[in-house]
């Protein structure tokens, strides 16, 4: 027979290669775990437009940042965040958790998907120039770290009936004092809980918000 006849080496060579690749592929396919996805908090409501059950969701607001912008829920739409509960003159837990918060924030620097949010459950005090001067502290990036105050009210409630960060009932006359920080996906719910002042803890929320930046497909 001739050599003209015979089928290439090369042929066989690529066709073994192209064989071996699939394979692979398929051993990689089989073993990778699949993503973890974060749990929803929070009690089941009653939604009027899908006449249906649903998980809860934050409240919205219109409060005022440190650079005198108003600020609502929609200013955060379509975006993860971080919400915390703090007051600039704190002297025990406010200092360390918003000093690991200032932490967490540099990871995500520059990420237009990552927001945190720090409400003031001192308004009366925490004037906007209060908490312009306070952001200067913490190294906050505008338009990334928010510090809020305005109708002390709808703070407290926020805490207590939004994010769920303060245990206590109340009637908006006791005082808000706590160190819990809520994971808030683009949709408004609840994704995960955290003591502010636990560094292992908000270890914790910044793999959280990277899984959740995967699960939502956000990832740069």
């Amino acid at each position: 027979m001739s050599s003209d006849s015979k089928f290439p080496v090369s042929n066989i060579i690529l066709f073994i290669a192209a064989i071996g690749v699939l394979v692979a592929a398929f051993l990689v396919s089989k073993s990778t775990a699949p993503m973890r996805l974060l749990p929803i908090y929070g009690p089941k409501d009653y939604n009027t437009t899908t006449k249906d059950t649903d998980y809860h969701k934050v409240l919205n607001f219109k409060l005022t940042s440190e650079m005198n912008h108003t600020i609502t829920l929609d200013s955060f739409k379509h975006k993860i965040f971080v919400a915390n509960f703090f007051y600039a003159t704190c002297p025990g837990i406010c200092k360390k958790m918003n000093a690991e918060l200032e932490r967490a924030t540099k990871n995500f620097a520059g990420n237009p998907y990552i927001k945190f949010v720090s409400y003031t459950v001192d308004p009366m005090r925490d004037s906007v120039p209060v908490l312009a001067n306070y952001a200067k502290l913490h190294d906050a990036v505008p338009y990334q770290w928010y510090f809020l105050t305005g109708d002390k009210a709808e703070i407290y409630n926020l805490a207590r009936k939004s994010y769920f960060a303060a245990v206590d009932e109340g009637d908006g006359s006791n005082f808000v004092h706590t160190q819990n920080m809520a994971l808030v996906d683009t949709a408004g719910y609840l994704r995960g809980f955290y003591s502010g002042t636990d560094s292992a803890e908000v270890n914790r929320m910044i793999i959280d918000i990277n899984l959740l930046l995967k699960e939502e497909r956000l990832t740069k």
